[in-house]
């Protein structure tokens, strides 16, 4: 039988953790493991993990942000499938199960899954699948829309292990954007329609939902295509797109954009991306989205 490794990242979500363990602990599917990354928390969270003991694999680590999180939990799995699950979330009932029929029955590198913000939500019939496959599309410049959290994503280890160890950024600069783009990047998959998972919407979301998404957008916009173009060779222009995206997008004056394509330009060195190819981008970008906020699109 397909084994399965749910790798739950927590940082001080100690009120939410017990749902979230109990949630994938009543999955019908036999094969599984959980483990349970805590990125240094100040809470109660580490009590929490202890109080499973065997029933969980618990890896205890300073605090170093969620791709470290991400690093940690694959290097302590062994499945051969792997589902993302922030703490503050949980898998509805039959998700490890509906998941692991795909696999079996797709061809797919990736599976993943829409959320809901509805609690005590169950998986509604029929589930409904949509193949995805944008590997042409990237390596043309374009990327996919996925608009899948965390929580959401599932990888077979064969496309994960070509993605982890990922870089490691402050905050949640790079977290499953570079994830989502790698693996569609690397493999077909399937994006199931139907809610499997319950995404909690809270005051202390670090991202959803929040304020600081709109500012952070840009960031992680530089942040992901930049990594993704030094890591996969075909990602080049699909990354150099999102960078320069993301500096159009920060509204910066224009002395600061200048620094940023200064500071890309630097650290692309090798990649092909000049300061004057990656200012000629902004430039268009900028000039799109004022045309584009004249007509009122």
């Amino acid at each position: 039988m397909m084994k399965l490794s749910v790798l739950i990242n927590n940082y001080n979500y100690a009120q939410y953790l017990r749902a979230c363990i109990d949630s994938v602990l009543s999955q019908d599917h036999a094969a599984y493991e959980i483990i349970v990354v805590d990125d240094g928390s100040t809470d109660d969270s580490r009590s929490v993990i202890a109080s499973y003991g065997d029933a969980i694999t618990p890896v205890l680590k300073a605090n170093g942000g969620q791709a470290s999180s991400f690093n940690a939990g694959f290097a302590a799995s062994s499945g051969d499938i792997l589902m993302m699950l922030d703490a503050d979330d949980y898998f509805l009932p039959g998700k490890l199960a509906q998941v692991a029929a795909i696999y079996s029955s797709h061809k797919v590198g990736w599976c993943f899954d829409r959320v809901t913000n509805e609690e005590d939500a169950g998986i509604a019939d029929p589930v409904v699948l949509t193949p995805i496959d944008k590997r042409e599309t990237m390596r043309a410049g374009g990327f996919p829309t996925l608009p899948v959290p965390t929580s959401g994503l599932t990888f077979h280890r064969s496309i994960l292990s070509q993605i982890l160890p990922m870089p490691l950024a402050d905050d949640v600069v790079l977290s499953d954007n570079y994830l989502k783009f790698a693996a569609a990047y690397l493999a077909p998959g399937m994006l199931v329609e139907t809610p499997l998972t319950f995404q909690r919407l809270h005051a202390t979301n670090r991202y959803t939902n929040t304020d600081r998404a709109k500012s952070l957008k840009p960031q992680i916009m530089m942040a992901t295509g930049l990594h993704l173009a030094r890591r996969f060779d075909g990602l080049g222009r699909m990354g150099k797109s999102l960078v320069t995206g993301g500096i159009a997008d920060a509204h910066l004056g224009l002395t600061d954009t200048l620094a940023e394509i200064d500071r890309v330009a630097r650290e692309a060195r090798g990649m092909g991306w000049t300061r004057q190819n990656l200012t000629t981008q902004v430039v268009r970008k900028r000039l799109t989205g004022a045309a584009k906020s004249l007509l009122g699109r």
